[in-house]
């Protein structure tokens, strides 16, 4: 495999920005931040994400997800990211990163396919899975970060089964992404979760982006 030099020194911003060429928007940066701190600290955060739709939601996740697998290329390292649906969340979403690692300067020559849902950059790799009940997801570790995205749309019961499993001896971090959600979902649950344990240690967990506030920044 070709030697992958990262610079020390490469921010989440400037691996999007100079790299790929798109800027990340406040609502973007903020949260990454401490998705990204969590991760590289191994502190096992669950972090919850809550956002207005046609904001850049999926946008950031695969930015986020490109700079990962960038960061972590020199190991063999495991991304999960969970969709509600195969066909189409799960395709679109798999797409939306291959275009990210085509578009990045850092990524174009160095990804790779694995297999259907398995994208690669050096030892990285991040398994797109569905969350649909009757999908068989048994198996797959997330030993870096586990991402479930629409989690208002996901069973919290296929969550705690099938999910939550993959980073039990791993203790990687938990992103919970959603947009509309109502009290008995697997979105509110993780967030009145997240919101006692920013209560016990201090660190954030819960960011959440009303549209008027997304406006102010577009």
């Amino acid at each position: 495999m070709p030697a992958f030099d990262v610079p020390a020194n490469l921010a989440f911003e400037n691996y999007t920005d100079r790299a790929g060429g798109i800027r990340m928007r406040p609502y973007q940066s903020e949260p990454a931040k401490a998705i990204l701190d969590s991760v590289i600290n191994k502190r096992g955060h669950t972090i919850v994400l809550i956002i207005s739709r046609q904001a850049g939601k999926d946008e950031l996740l695969a930015n986020l997800l490109s700079y990962l697998m960038t960061l972590f290329a020199h190991r063999e390292v495991g991304i999960v990211i969970a969709n509600p649906t195969y066909k189409p969340q799960t395709i679109n979403a798999i797409m939306r990163l291959e275009n990210r690692l085509k578009a990045n300067l850092l990524t174009k020559s160095m990804w790779k396919k694995r297999s259907d849902y398995m994208r690669m950059v050096g030892g990285a790799t991040t398994s797109f899975l569905s969350g649909d009940k009757s999908a068989a997801v048994v198996g797959a570790t997330a030993s870096l970060l586990l991402v479930i995205n629409e989690a208002q749309d996901i069973s919290p019961a296929k969550y705690d089964k099938d999910f939550a499993p993959m980073v039990a001896s791993t203790n990687a971090t938990r992103l919970i992404v959603g947009t509309v959600w109502t009290s008995n979902t697997l979105l509110a649950r993780e967030e009145n979760a997240a919101r006692e344990a920013e209560k016990a240690d201090g660190f954030r967990r819960v960011f959440l982006y009303t549209s008027e506030e997304v406006r102010r920044h577009v």
